[in-house]
């Protein structure tokens, strides 16, 4: 147990990476990264929710590098009008979840595009089932994501939610006239956070996605807080391929910090924030 608070050394020229969320295992992971790689950068996570204007302000300061945005109020979404410039991937999937300052100019890319891709497209390469159709849950920015996604790798996709309306104004959004398929799905793509929660088969609709399916991708990551992935148990249960969310972190996060600091390699990035297989 420890007994000293984390600490971070700051000087007159340190710059922030800010995040809108992070609990302190992340906070300590990120720091002692950027500290054993001599960068002069400080990760700084949010305790209180932040609007998309308040946070592109903060993140256009002299002390800001950029930031990590999550998906707490759609906010992905709606601080995209106030950045200067945003990727092609970024205005596809309505999603921008890392922004870079560059001498004040704000840029808007999605890392998680990269991160679910390489995750996917791994699963698929050695599973022995044959996956040609895909199931979406949730209606935040990484469904968005999903959809194009798994678009690209071929499949054949369809967009659900606990709350229809919300799942109806996304698709809407995202130009998706109606859905390709009906159940049952080879594939479902948890875009939410109910791995966390034991009465996750509660969720409105999700308990008949999981009938019939091979595979399953959990965004969610209750594991690394040391917290227990209960999807992630009934899936080992009842013989359902399991793909964690850390599949997709590791890719995203190696793209997100390239675009952060710039002349780094993959693999320094790999090494120092443990992210080796």
């Amino acid at each position: 147990m420890k007994t000293n608070p984390f600490q971070v050394p700051l000087n007159p020229t340190s710059q922030f990476i800010f995040s809108t969320s992070g609990s302190a295992n992340s906070i300590e992971k990120h720091n002692t990264a950027l500290q054993k790689l001599n960068r002069n950068l400080v990760y700084f996570t949010f305790p209180h929710d932040i609007t998309a204007k308040v946070y592109a302000e903060l993140l256009r300061s002299p002390i800001s590098r950029g930031g990590a945005v999550t998906g707490k109020d759609g906010l992905k979404s709606k601080i995209i009008p106030y950045l200067d410039e945003v990727e092609e991937i970024a205005k596809k999937t309505l999603a921008v979840n890392t922004v870079v300052n560059e001498q004040g100019k704000l840029f808007g890319y999605n890392t998680d595009a990269i991160g679910l891709k390489t995750a996917l497209e791994k699963a698929l390469k050695s599973t022995a089932h044959s996956i040609k159709t895909a199931a979406i849950y949730g209606n935040g920015g990484v469904s968005g994501v999903a959809y194009h996604v798994l678009k690209e790798l071929g499949l054949k996709v369809m967009l659900t939610g606990r709350n229809p309306e919300k799942v109806k104004a996304k698709k809407e959004d995202l130009g998706i006239e109606a859905d390709e398929i009906s159940a049952p799905y080879d594939l479902i793509v948890d875009a939410t956070p109910i791995s966390s929660q034991p009465n996750f088969l509660e969720a409105k609709g999700f308990s008949e996605l999981l009938s019939n399916c091979k595979m399953l991708f959990c965004h969610n990551m209750p594991e690394k807080d040391n917290k227990p992935n209960f999807l992630k148990s009934y899936c080992e249960e009842n013989n359902i391929e399991f793909i964690p969310g850390s599949a997709m972190y590791k890719a995203q996060l190696v793209r997100q910090y390239q675009l952060f600091i710039g002349d780094i390699s993959a693999e320094a990035i790999i090494e120092n924030w443990n992210l080796k297989d």
